[in-house]
């Protein structure tokens, strides 16, 4: 089964830090609920990893579709308040499979998706692609390592976009891949961290407060940028854990951004939160969801700083899994009625927030036995 995802996991023993309480309590005092909206295919076997908006009536959700004859496609969709649609999106030349991990834009006319392209099973290559306003078209990025690709991307302006990903040599992994496009092309900007690394998404503040997130082996890593370089930040481990890393990140300010995760210790793995507050990172341990031992967080979106939401999956412990969704309320992180189809066995990939307070996640949806996804929305409000 062809899986979305946007990190590589490998183990190391690390340090403890101190978790902070959390509890598991009831939704927030509003009337909102999520549904599941109709989107379309293009084939039996699509996906949708990432989404962005730019108001209730303009958002945008990024994947792959897979054909029949085993290769794969970009696939990008469009809401326009009333229905999902399928959007042209090209593909590279000479790309056997073609995915986008991540979507971020300045405007309606200025976006970007970012993911990878796989000319060979030993040689994938960054996939960059750009809309303006009418049309989407590939724009090149450069390759450091055999294997490249990318997950993440933020842009600060139309000249200022960041996009952050990994590669690997077909011998282990190498160093976190950063690439920046000045308004002209893309190029490879390097960083602190020379061993090995990946960065799985990436949120700018300002054009001189950029933070990354992703692992190293067995372990949860922070970049950030400060206008001139590309820096790791330590950040307290979860305790107890054989091996943890970080997914999403998002921020509301300098003094409030979220970073979510997973840490896994024995057979359990639970969903995990970082925050900075400006001077320092803090660990908390979110809540499980009942009854599930394995827990993810994937997505994470910044309202305000009392309004934080993050999506990922439960297990059992077996191939079934179930929606995560959780809510930070200023105080505590609790459990949330995640969306629902019947017969059917749901994945969350991507979050984000409107301008009017709605919710979008997407993912993709299995049927009962089946390894073919279908692509997935659903709408909170």
């Amino acid at each position: 089964m062809h899986t979305l995802t946007r990190a590589v996991r490998a183990a190391l023993i690390l340090a403890a830090a101190m978790i902070v309480p959390v509890m598991i309590g009831t939704a927030p005092a509003y009337a909102a609920s999520w549904q599941v909206v109709a989107s379309p295919n293009s084939t039996g076997n699509d996906g949708l990893a990432a989404v962005t908006s730019f108001s209730p009536s303009n958002v945008w959700a990024v994947g792959q579709a897979y054909s029949l004859s085993s290769t794969s496609s970009t696939l990008i969709e469009q809401y326009n308040g009333s229905t999902w649609r399928i959007v042209p999106s090209p593909n590279a030349a000479g790309g056997r499979y073609n995915s986008l991990n991540g979507v971020a834009g300045t405007s309606a006319s200025d976006i970007w998706a970012v993911g990878y392209d796989l000319s060979s099973r030993s040689h994938t290559h960054p996939l960059t692609e750009h809309y303006n306003g009418s049309a989407w078209s590939v724009v090149p990025a450069p390759q450091v390592a055999q294997m490249d690709g990318l997950a993440g991307v933020t842009p600060v302006s139309p000249t200022n976009v960041w996009a952050v990903g990994g590669g690997n040599t077909g011998t282990g992994i190498t160093p976190p891949l950063v690439e920046h496009y000045d308004g002209t092309a893309w190029s490879v900007v390097p960083t602190s961290l020379t061993t090995a690394g990946w960065l799985n998404a990436v949120t700018a503040i300002s054009a001189a407060n950029v933070w990354a997130v992703g692992h190293v082996p067995g372990a949860g890593l922070v970049m950030h940028y400060d206008g001139t370089s590309w820096t790791q930040v330590a950040v307290p481990a979860p305790s107890p854990s054989t091996s943890w890393e970080l997914t999403a990140v998002a921020a509301t300010s300098a003094s409030d951004v979220w970073a979510v995760g997973d840490a896994s210790s024995g057979s359990a793995q639970h969903a995990i939160v970082e925050h900075f507050n400006g001077t320092s990172w803090s660990v908390t341990e979110a809540p499980d969801q009942s009854g599930f031992p394995l827990n993810a967080f994937v997505g994470v979106a910044a309202v305000s700083p009392t309004s934080v939401w993050a999506i990922g999956s439960s297990s059992p412990g077996n191939a079934t899994s179930t929606p995560l969704v959780e809510h930070f309320d200023g105080t505590s992180w609790t459990v949330q009625p995640a969306p629902g189809m019947a017969g059917r066995s749901l994945s969350l990939a991507g979050l984000t927030s409107t301008s009017a307070g709605q919710l979008w996640a997407v993912g993709g949806s299995y049927a009962t036995g089946s390894t073919n996804s279908q692509t997935l929305t659903a709408r909170y409000s």
